[in-house]
């Protein structure tokens, strides 16, 4: 099966998890062109579910539309990358402190494991199933602390945060890198203290936050006084 879709999903819904993978992983780069033509050969799938897909993108903001000119993927900015990491301090932080103590740990240990099994020498996993694997574990992490709105939020950003992720090491020409930092966090989430998890959480995102934002400033040309 490929990775994003899943048995028994319906054909639009496996052109949109198939598509927003690609874009997700930047195997469609940030402000590609993309055509409904090409998607169909692509996937082996027909206009119909592809169409649907593109249409759901675009709602996400992850496909913009020139009109007759088409659509793009949308490209990704300083100034993206700087809201991202904004808004996941103020609501990822908070997501976490909620979930402490109410999580289940066999279910958080379980999807840490899967997580860590990319880490595993001579490990087959794929750039899809560690994106898949570390989504699952974040987003149960904040759909734990009860508030659903919250959660849909964080689950957005992970996304874009992801995006951004492969998009800065396909700048620098670096491969996928796998950083497993889950081991404190898990046990501060089941040991349900919110203000230690709170913490890892944030010295994590802002540790990603100014490794990203640097490779972003360092491949941007100045520009002429």
């Amino acid at each position: 099966m490929v990775s994003g879709t899943r048995k028994g999903a319906s054909l639009n819904d496996q052109a949109y998890a198939l598509l927003k993978n690609e874009i997700l992983l930047c195997r469609l780069a940030p402000g590609a062109e993309i055509s409904e033509g090409v998607l169909v050969q692509r996937f082996g799938l027909g206009k119909a579910p592809i169409r649907h897909a593109l249409g759901r993108l675009r709602q996400e903001k992850f496909v913009l539309t020139r009109g007759r000119l088409g659509n793009i993927v949308a490209p990704i900015t300083l100034q993206d990358v700087r809201e991202v990491f904004q808004l996941r301090l103020l609501l990822e932080i908070e997501a976490t402190r909620l979930a402490a103590g109410r999580v289940d740990a066999e279910i958080l240990r379980t999807l840490e494991a899967q997580v860590e099994a990319c880490h595993a020498a001579g490990n087959a996993t794929t750039d899809d199933a560690y994106r898949e694997a570390n989504y699952a574990l974040h987003t149960y992490i904040a759909r734990a602390g009860g508030n659903e709105r919250l959660a849909g939020m964080v689950a957005a950003l992970i996304e874009q945060h992801e995006r951004i992720i492969h998009f800065s090491l396909r700048v620098q020409n670096r491969p996928a890198e796998f950083h497993h930092v889950h081991d404190n966090l898990v046990e501060a989430l089941i040991a349900g203290d919110g203000a230690r998890a709170s913490q890892i959480a944030e010295a994590t995102i802002r540790a990603s936050q100014t490794r990203i934002i640097e490779a972003f400033v360092a491949e941007t040309p100045a520009r002429p006084d």
